[in-house]
């Protein structure tokens, strides 16, 4: 009688043993890109697995997009992606950087910077965000050529001043995601009282 279960062990050991890893196998395919595979997984521990003709390069372990000591993606462009584990992340930089000079930042995959945008445009517009909210404490969330913009928690706020700012002199009062009509005599009463309304529904 066969044993079933010895030859399970057998090879759930032959997989699993680290002493004796399995060598991914190389192909070349009709347009000439190399791809590494194991058990038909994109996998290779020692370098890409997939180099594409045009000189793009990514990096997969199990299947999934992960590189642990640099880019994931290395594009022929310059451009550069990190990934850990299948999601976009970095921690000490941004996570997406792009040949023109733009820069994204990502935490498991969601636009996310504590200390700094979370988006740099290579002609200076900067997006602040929070896990993946536009927010920022201490100026504006959107700073773009013709406009800013102060936002907390995902909506238009700002307590002391307009939340929008256009260069042409153009400027709009809003209060948690909400337009007001900006008045001086009233404004301070206006903002005390989004205030209470903000304590009493949390």
């Amino acid at each position: 009688m066969i044993d079933l279960k010895s030859i399970a062990d057998k090879i759930s050991y032959k997989y699993s043993n680290n002493d004796d890893p399995i060598s991914p196998e190389m192909m070349v395919n009709k347009n000439g890109d190399k791809e590494w595979r194991v058990n038909e997984f994109l996998h290779r521990e020692d370098g890409p697995a997939q180099e594409k003709a045009n000189g793009d390069k990514y990096w997969y372990v199990n299947g999934e997009r992960h590189r642990e000591d640099g880019p994931a993606i290395e594009y022929a462009n310059g451009g550069k992606e990190w990934w850990i584990d299948g999601v976009r992340h970095r921690e000490d930089g941004p996570a997406i950087e792009f040949a023109n000079g733009d820069k994204y930042w990502y935490v498991n995959s969601v636009r996310h910077r504590k200390d700094g945008p979370a988006i740099e445009y290579a002609n200076g517009d900067e997006e602040w965000k929070l896990n993946g909210e536009l927010h920022r404490k201490d100026g504006p969330a959107v700073i773009r050529h013709d406009t800013k913009l102060w936002y907390l928690n995902g909506k238009l706020h700002r307590e002391d001043g307009p939340a929008m700012e256009r260069y042409n002199g153009g400027k709009s009062w809003y209060l948690n995601g909400h337009k007001i009509e900006y008045d001086p005599e009233t404004w301070d009463q206006i903002v005390e009282e989004n205030r209470i309304d903000n304590i009493m529904n949390e």
